[in-house]
């Protein structure tokens, strides 16, 4: 018997992560989405900077180019 299944992930338009609070709700909801294929490699990191954004509002990382916004 053969069989086959699809595997559908999800990636942003410039394959990069998207890491940022929650427009509208930057005091209450940080989100990190995207990271479908490539993203268990980072996981150590985005760990680091998922807890200074929900801890400390802010993180030391260079994430700019991550926003959410960068679509818009």
């Amino acid at each position: 018997m053969i069989s086959t299944k699809t595997c559908l992930y999800a990636n942003t338009p410039d394959e990069n992560f998207i890491i940022d609070h929650l427009p509208g709700y930057e005091k209450l909801v940080v989100i990190a989405c995207g990271f479908s294929g490539h993203g268990f490699k980072f996981v150590s990191v985005v760990g680091e900077i998922l807890a200074e954004l929900i801890t400390d509002g802010i993180t030391k990382q260079p994430i700019a180019f991550l926003n959410a916004k960068r679509f818009a």
